[in-house]
């Protein structure tokens, strides 16, 4: 489904709520972006998506585990296949790790200008407040770097905060799995002792890992900043049908259930049981790991 490209404003926006500023997402710089990771995650990864007319018309969270290593592939998937959906006047905000913006300022300009922002509770609340969609990996480094015999499971890092957020805003939470994305790279171990021991936690913010990787160029090391080379490996991502949470758990939600840890655990349990279900189902269908 595409449609007439709109042309935004880079002029930032400051919610007046939440105080956080959201930069406005240049279409232009979306476009160029698209144009080349397209060609390299279709050929390359032989990406393909199921189920993307399950993708919300309306304002929505996505979700989604946080595979590969450093490099959010099925993220990067995923950004392909809705643009190709909806075109370029519907944007897409990502919450990405706080590092991803201290490493070079041009490249934090450049994330900025594709609506890539800091995960941050805040601006959030400012995307959603001004009627985007949003998506999110709650799984963070420690999903992102799991063993890779456990590529097939899903934890999301047991955060909850996205079910805390669809019930405050009363927003339908669509979840995505991904198969193959965690083969791009061999995570031997996640390292999460020797990170404590070292304090690793305390230095770099949702992270508890020093994990051990086998994979392009390096062979095998425990650097988990050294950029890679990603295997060739089949990717097939799937959008699930979209969760409405007073539907789904059968009672009538309001914003105050957000405070309420039992609804949230129980929202949580529902969404991620659903996600591990369809991936395992994904991964059950590939022949040979990487191949697909």
């Amino acid at each position: 489904m595409k449609s007439e490209v709109a042309q935004h404003s880079s002029a930032p926006r400051t919610s007046r709520k939440y105080g956080h500023t959201v930069p406005e997402i240049r279409t232009e710089v979306v476009q160029r972006s698209h144009r080349i990771i397209s060609r390299i995650v279709k050929s390359y990864f032989r990406s393909e998506i199921r189920g993307a007319e399950r993708l919300p018309s309306s304002q929505t969270i996505i979700v989604s585990h946080h595979d590969g290593g450093v490099l959010p592939i099925n993220g990067l998937c995923l950004g392909v296949h809705w643009y190709d959906h909806f075109g370029f006047d519907r944007p897409l905000y990502v919450l990405t790790h706080d590092l991803l913006h201290s490493l070079w300022d041009p490249f934090s300009k450049l994330l900025a200008d594709s609506g890539l922002l800091r995960a941050d509770r805040k601006a959030m609340d400012a995307v959603l407040e001004r009627g985007q969609s949003v998506l999110i990996f709650p799984g963070a480094a420690r999903e992102s770097f799991r063993p890779f015999w456990h590529r097939a499971n899903i934890d999301l890092g047991g955060r909850k905060g996205f079910i805390a957020q669809a019930i405050r805003w009363n927003l339908p939470i669509t979840p995505v799995v991904s198969a193959g994305s965690h083969e791009t790279v061999v995570v031997l171990s996640g390292g999460h002792e020797f990170a404590k021991a070292i304090g690793i936690p305390k230095i770099v913010r949702s992270a508890d890992i020093w994990p051990i990787l086998a994979g392009l160029p390096w062979g095998i090391w425990a650097l988990p900043f050294l950029p890679q080379i990603p295997l060739p490996a089949k990717i097939t991502t799937e959008v699930l049908p979209p969760i409405h949470l007073s539907e789904a758990l059968g009672r009538d939600l309001s914003p105050h259930h957000a405070s309420d840890p039992e609804i949230v655990q129980a929202g949580f349990d529902l969404v991620v049981g659903r996600m591990r279900k369809r991936l395992g189902e994904l991964y059950d269908e590939r022949k040979y790991p990487v191949i697909g």
